[in-house]
């Protein structure tokens, strides 16, 4: 009866031990997910049916964002620059001139450094983007 006991403590310790670590690895996994991106030269944001993908972007200095609409949209959307940093010049040349259902792309280059926020003006609460520009 006691070695059953033992195996069952042990068999117990160990699953004691496993659980910790999963607990571990999603603890650092969560604080990976959390912690800023690295900053690029440039990239891409699909405008898709409602979301902007990826919904955060972060670029270097003189970095450049190519926004692509995508072929299997339904609807129309644009690009708009709702808040830039201070100092942002020319904050009328972020958005996008025209809305476009598909076929349509739009390039922009970020020269002033600070966070940017974006919407589509026709789907104001559903469509974000932020955009982070560091020195």
């Amino acid at each position: 009866m006691r070695l059953r006991s033992r195996r069952a403590r042990r068999r117990l310790g160990q699953l004691a031990l496993a659980s910790a670590a999963v607990v571990a690895l999603l603890g650092t996994a969560a604080a990976a997910a959390q912690a800023p991106a690295a900053a690029r030269k440039s990239a891409l944001v699909t405008v898709n049916d409602f979301y902007f993908g990826p919904d955060a972007v972060t670029l270097k200095k003189g970095g450049t964002i190519k926004w692509v609409w995508s072929s299997a949209n339904t609807n129309p959307h644009d690009v708009h620059l709702k808040k830039g940093p201070k100092g942002l010049k020319e904050k009328a040349t972020y958005s996008t001139k025209t809305t476009a259902v598909t076929d349509a792309e739009f390039k922009k280059t970020f020269k002033t450094p600070g966070t940017y926020h974006f919407i589509c003006t026709i789907h104001p609460t559903e469509m974000h983007l932020t955009v982070v520009v560091k020195k």
